[in-house]
């Protein structure tokens, strides 16, 4: 046994001898060949290679102005100080690039043999500079290595893309620090600038999978986006692919999954989520204008992206703006005209109908309405909606919207325990061309419309209906009364003018020149037919039809009720129907002036 252990002991000695040699012999390997590549590499030749690399996988012009820099430790890497990549255009050399370090790591066998490949790519200060046509097209198109990868690649099946060998090749990480990228869009007129980008890129090669993250600035704020997709020739290429997106900055929190394209009208299909707690910021930065987006707060969607032929259907739609929720379907459809259109159904649990329409009136700092990008065929719902400073219950309504029109409808709803019809119409772009209302409200409860309007003073009881079409030269909830033209109905039956005594009346004409309304309070004055019709003007209502019949006593009124002043100017005439075997009492016939609740009465000699 002693023996036996002898010679394992002595035998793992050597083995420990071997190792040491081999780790030594390979250390002294990797210090020669570190300390000798200075001599055994050709500066120039790695130079030029990346200088060739970056030309062949762009597909454009590269100067570099620096002096390249070539370090060993710990590996091989060349670095190049001023690149600048361009193309040439009809106006001159047109700068697409211009990157302040670029270095990128060798391998030392493959630069001593005279074509070093590179890898492990980081990028220092890049400024890059994107047009992008109305069409979506970059202008960084090219017939450089990635864009003929980009035209020979296919859509394989499971959401992945194939690539021929002949145009594959490696690729591997990619950093960026302290980049930036301006963006012209020649359909919105505007430029987008993305900077402060720290970025970390895993591409092994171009046929497989990309996975991404960024910090970067947007219009100052700070944002995170990671992305990743398992096709992302194909989306660079403009075309449909499948693609996984997250988004967070103080304003936004959004992902995507799904699949997506960055040019032309292939929209988006998949999963969408998105919480906005800065909607104006968010749609200022964005250049956004959406009807209500001026005035709202916060917001959060999540939906079900399907594509329906050309149209983009947003299913099992979860939508809040502020306190208001909705849920429904929603289809946006390709620009007709150049203009989008967006349709469907919403139901709301509350809604502001003045904050809507009122979104539709408003322009942006270029003049335009809000709306000129987008047309609106929408059906709405809702238990409650604000209408002005009225509340209306369980209406149904629907919302038509183009460049030159905007209709609102409400064709069902409560209002005072009556049925509610309602239509509002915008004439021209941002009601340019004036608004229109008509309004059907029926069976209504009296007291309780009148508490709605905060009516004061004699007011009928029962239920009736009231009938409105006016007319402003802008919106006419934005309208004072003196601009509003048109007319009013007002019709009730079996019901009492509440506080108006005719036996006091009369006993007050016989003792006063004159006396206010309140003196007269006493019993109500029954009727069982109530009409009041006038049409509105500069600020008046004109009376053509005011009479109020009934079994003890009958009211007529004729006159102008100046109501942007709150004044009264009327002659009024009460009767007294005769009962069986009693002379009718004579018509007592006074004028109405001063203002409501309480107006004064002067009966006529």
């Amino acid at each position: 046994m002693r023996r036996k252990r002898s010679r394992q002991k002595r035998k793992a000695e050597r083995v420990l001898q071997w190792t040491l040699v081999a780790v030594l012999a390979v250390l002294s390997v990797y210090l020669v060949s570190r300390l000798a590549a200075p001599y055994l590499v050709s500066s120039s030749l790695v130079r030029s290679a990346m200088e060739r690399a970056v030309a062949e996988w762009t597909g454009h012009t590269v100067r570099i102005d620096g002096t390249p820099e070539i370090s060993f430790f710990p590996e091989p890497r060349i670095t190049l100080n001023g690149v600048r990549i361009s193309k040439p255009t009809a106006d001159g050399d047109k700068v697409l690039a211009e990157i302040e370090r670029l270095s990128a790591s060798f391998g030392l066998l493959d630069a001593v043999g005279g074509a070093p490949e590179f890898r492990e790519f980081r990028l220092v200060r890049p400024h890059v500079f994107v047009e992008r046509d109305a069409q979506g097209r970059l202008d960084w198109a090219s017939e450089g290595r990635l864009s003929r990868a980009v035209k020979s690649v296919r859509p394989r099946e499971g959401g992945h893309q194939t690539l021929e060998a002949a145009a594959d090749a490696e690729v591997g990480s990619v950093t960026v620090e302290e980049g930036s990228i301006a963006i012209h869009d020649q359909a919105s007129r505007r430029t987008f600038v993305i900077d402060g980008i720290l970025a970390d890129v895993s591409w092994p090669r171009l046929s497989s999978t990309l996975t991404a993250y960024a910090t970067l600035r947007i219009g100052g704020r700070e944002a995170r986006l990671d992305l990743s997709t398992p096709q992302p020739l194909l989306f660079f290429g403009g075309r449909e692919a499948s693609i996984g997106l997250a988004w967070s900055s103080p304003i936004l929190t959004a992902s995507f999954d799904g699949r997506a394209s960055i040019a032309g009208d292939d929209l988006v299909s998949g999963t969408l989520k998105a919480n906005v707690a800065d909607v104006k910021s968010l749609a200022a930065l964005s250049g956004t204008h959406l009807p209500g987006i001026e005035t709202a707060r916060t917001a959060s969607v999540s939906a079900e992206l399907l594509k329906a032929g050309r149209d983009l259907r947003f299913d099992q739609l979860d939508l809040t703006v502020d306190d208001a929720h909705a849920t429904g379907i929603l289809e946006l459809s390709p620009p007709e005209r150049g203009r989008r259109r967006l349709s469907g159904t919403l139901a709301f649990d509350r809604i502001d109908v003045t904050r809507l329409l009122d979104a539709f009136s408003q322009k942006d700092g270029s003049g335009e309405p809000p709306v000129r990008q987008l047309d609106f065929d929408l059906s709405l719902s809702a238990g409650e909606a604000q209408l002005a400073s009225f509340t209306i219950e369980n209406i149904a309504a629907s919302l038509l919207a183009t460049r030159d029109k905007i209709q609102f409808d409400i064709a069902d709803g409560t209002f005072a325990s009556g049925r509610l019809q309602v239509r509002l119409d915008g004439i021209g772009p941002s009601f340019a061309g004036g608004g229109a209302l008509q309004l059907s409200l029926a069976d209504a409860d009296l007291p309780d419309l009148g508490g709605r309007l905060a009516l004061k003073g004699p007011l009928p009881s029962g239920r009736g209906s009231l009938d409105l079409a006016l007319k402003a030269d802008r919106p006419i909830w934005a309208a004072g009364p003196a601009a509003i033209n048109g007319t009013m109905r007002f019709a009730a039956s079996a019901g009492a003018l509440r506080g108006v005594d005719p036996v006091a009346l009369r006993r007050l004409a016989g003792e006063k020149p004159f006396f206010h309304l309140s003196e007269a309070r006493g019993a109500d004055l029954p009727f069982d037919t109530l009409v009041f019709a006038a049409h509105l003007s500069a600020g008046s209502a004109t009376i053509d039809e005011a009479r109020l019949e009934g079994s003890s006593a009958g009211l007529q009124l004729s006159g102008i009720i100046p109501y942007a002043s709150q004044a009264l100017a009327l002659s009024a005439v009460l009767s007294s129907p005769s009962a069986t075997g009693e002379a009718a009492a004579p018509p007592l016939r006074f004028f109405i002036g001063g203002s409501w609740p309480d107006p004064v009465l002067s009966p006529a000699p």
